[in-house]
This record gives C-alpha cells, structure tokens and sequence, in this order.
C-alpha cells in the first residue's frame, strides 16, 4: 500500500486553516481508498508530511520554484541549478521581505511565468501574480514548507524531475499539481474543463467531476460517495481530492504524465518546478 496526500493549499496570512488535505490509501490494483478530507493549518500540514511513512506521495497545487531570472534577482551570488537552491534563497528571507522584492522586481521587469507554466495557459499564473489569483502568499509559504522538510532530511524525499533517491521506496514523493490543469488533461468537466467548475454557482460541473473522477483518471475510487456532499460544496474540498487522484495517477501510471523534455526545457524545470499532468489522449 502506498499512503496518497492531496493538497489544495492556502497560504493566506491572516486565515491559516483554508489549506484542505485529502490522504487516503493506494493498492498495487489501482484502488484509493479515501480516509479523510479536511481543512489543516500549514503546520499541521508540516507535521503531517514530516511524519508520512513512505511509500507514500504527496501532491500539492502551490509552485515549488519562482522564475529564474527573479531567484537571480533575489540572490545574484547565487549558485542556482536546482530546487533546493531556490527553496534556501527564498526561506532565507521573511515574508515582508519577499513581498518587497517581488514587487520591486515586478515594477522594473513585468511578471514572467516559469518556463513550463507556457503549457498551462490560461488556467497558470507566474508565482509573481498579485491580482486575483494571487499567488504571492501561496509561493512564498509552499516553498518555505519545502525548504523545512528539505532541510531536516534531503534524503528523504523525491521531488520530480530532481534524480531520485537510490532506494526510491524508502522516499515520500513530493509532486508539483495543479487541479484544474489535471482536470483538463482528463477533459472534466466535459465541456468546461479546468477553472469553470470553481464559481460558487458551479454545483453542477462539480458533480460532473465526481461522477467521472475515477473513470477518466484510470483511479478506481470505491468509497467517493463518502466526501461527495462536501466537494459539491466547496472547490476546496474538490481539489484536494483531485490532487489526490493526480498522486495515485502518477504512482501507477507515471509513464502517462507529461515529463520536461532533455535539454533546456529539463534544466529550467529542476530549477523553477514543473507542472505533472497527464498526457492528452491518456
């Protein structure tokens, strides 16, 4: 069995707790099995995947990089070819100080997205992105998240497309997602794929992702029916779920997921983060 987490993940500063974590259990067959979908406080996320006992993937829907151009802006000393090197450099600074130097770079250089967010369009925004979404606050504290875990065991963990460990099953999988993109590639809602099952009005194509989640995914999920009345409800609660699905999808059938191309399309992907989906035509 392989424990799967799916993060919608909020980094609001004023109202921690409207992060959602969807965990339940994957057999060898394809089958997850939920356990629980709840709102959590980002430390008990900390905690939470900090005590995962691997096999186990987690998948969460916050960017695990910033540009490059803007990590050189924030350190210009800075050796910079993996993850890692942009979780230290932006964990090293608080958040006031992070904002100012985002907006500041913002002023003189524009928003540039990363260089795989090209193949998301529209549904992706860069990091840098203030207006609505803003992703400022949910950069800023997902890599910092990424940063603690790194810092305490790097050898604990395998974060996609950086090497994996030698013994990949002693590891817990950390996987960049983006909900709606994933819905996109398994082209729910028939129709409106992506962002427009989010409005509050859009009880209707939510329930369309519910009802077609586990076909279209290639994820049996026998006791769905369990958190349907909640994910009507709320998005949230929705993507948590999805990227729950997107990690039991990527543990029996990675070979479907659209990976970064050898080359520069790799480099800036294990630098800046990568967004896994599936391929069209799974």
């Amino acid at each position: 069995m392989t424990t799967i987490i799916g993060v919608d993940f909020s980094g609001a500063y004023r109202e921690d707790g409207k992060t959602w974590v969807a965990q339940g259990q994957l057999s060898e067959d394809g089958t997850l099995l939920l356990d629980s979908v709840q709102p959590a406080l980002r430390e008990d996320l900390y905690q939470w995947v900090a005590r995962v006992v691997p096999p186990a993937v987690v998948a969460m829907d916050f960017p695990f990089g910033v540009p490059r151009v803007f990590a050189q802006y924030l350190d210009a000393n800075a050796q910079l070819s993996q993850m890692p090197d942009v979780w230290r450099i932006v964990g090293g600074k608080d958040r006031n100080a992070f904002i100012a130097a985002r907006d500041g770079f913002v002023r003189a250089r524009g928003k540039p997205r990363r260089y795989g967010d090209a193949a998301h369009r529209p549904e992706s925004f860069s990091p840098l992105h203030k207006a609505y979404t803003n992703m400022v606050p949910m950069t800023y504290e997902g890599i910092c998240l990424l940063r603690r875990w790194h810092q305490g065991h790097p050898q604990r963990w395998y974060v996609p497309p950086l090497d994996a460990p030698a013994e990949r099953s002693d590891a817990v999988t950390l996987l960049e997602v983006m909900p709606g993109a994933f819905l996109k590639s398994i082209e729910l809602p028939r129709g409106n794929p992506g962002r427009a099952y989010k409005s509050r009005h859009a009880v209707d194509r939510r329930e369309e992702i519910i009802v077609g989640l586990a076909e279209e995914s290639g994820i049996a999920l026998p006791n769905l029916d369990s958190v349907r009345m909640g994910c009507r409800a709320n998005d949230d609660c929705l993507d948590a779920v999805v990227a729950a699905v997107c990690a039991a999808a990527w543990e029996c059938h990675r070979p479907r997921f659209h990976h970064p191309a050898d080359g520069a399309e790799l480099d800036y992907a294990r630098l800046e983060g990568w967004i896994y989906t599936l391929l069209p035509n799974h």
